[in-house]
């Protein structure tokens, strides 16, 4: 997919120079280039997440539960939501120049809303095994979720921490400052790196799953199932195999 290629180049240059930046620490003259760059990765981002959004809530319905994958995928949603508001805020408060101790407690906000995003969809990912397995991909988001809970956590203590020693410059304060704003980085790292495995799925999905290999024989799917799957691309169907788009040869089941 064009836009994950574009994504991959824009999300790692914004995210390369945001932390030169703050290890050099003089930006005023690469404040518009950070804010066309912010607003880029938070567009395609944006697109990715909403197309995520609407892949599950159609093929949600072929889960073995889908009451909870869509749950799942309400919840994903209202996170996501929170976190592009957190992201705007962010941004605004950027040029406003305010204090890092205000952006800090502002990151962990947006970070715990990027984590509860990526538990929903890691746990959406064990609901789509169903439909397709891929054992790496699985596990790869198993392990990011993991992973961003435990920098979460330390990431609140530090930023607990910031908040109650006094802000007089002293080498505490500094030190919980620096964890804090490293582990902001970290939590950022994952969350691109786990938006950008959904490129995986969109293979899957272009290329197509053959519903009578993926389905179990309970279930039953009409072509006018997917009658909606517009971001699919066209069907083709019998009276004996249902298509999404593709060649059923490339698919893995479980």
């Amino acid at each position: 997919m064009l836009y994950f290629r574009c994504g991959l180049v824009i999300l790692a240059t914004t995210y390369i120079l945001s932390l030169c930046s703050q290890i050099a620490k003089e930006t005023n003259s690469l404040d518009a280039g950070f804010v066309l760059l912010y607003v880029a990765s938070g567009a395609i981002a944006g697109k990715i997440i909403y197309d995520r959004y609407r892949q599950i809530h159609i093929l949600g319905s072929l889960t073995p539960n889908p009451n909870v994958t869509s749950f799942a995928n309400k919840i994903s949603s209202l996170s996501a939501s929170l976190l592009s508001l957190g992201f705007l805020v962010y941004l605004f408060l950027f040029l406003l120049k305010v204090d890092s101790y205000g952006l800090t407690a502002l990151s962990i906000f947006i970070c715990g809303f990027g984590t509860l995003y990526i538990w929903m969809q890691s746990l959406i990912t064990t609901y789509l095994s169903t439909l397709y397995y891929d054992k790496g991909l699985t596990t790869l988001r198993q392990y990011l979720a993991n992973m961003s809970f435990l920098v979460l956590l330390v990431m609140a203590i530090f930023g607990t921490l910031v908040s109650v020693l006094p802000k007089g410059g002293t080498r505490g304060a500094h030190a919980c400052l620096v964890v804090t704003s490293m582990c902001s980085y970290v939590l950022t790292a994952i969350f691109c790196v786990f938006i950008l495995s959904f490129e995986k799925e969109y293979e899957y999905f272009s290329d197509g799953l053959r519903s009578e290999m993926l389905l179990d024989d309970a279930c039953s799917v009409t072509s006018g199932s997917f009658s909606d799957i517009s971001i699919f691309g066209t069907q083709q169907s019998n009276s004996s195999t249902s298509f999404i788009k593709g060649k059923p040869g490339s698919t893995k089941t479980s």
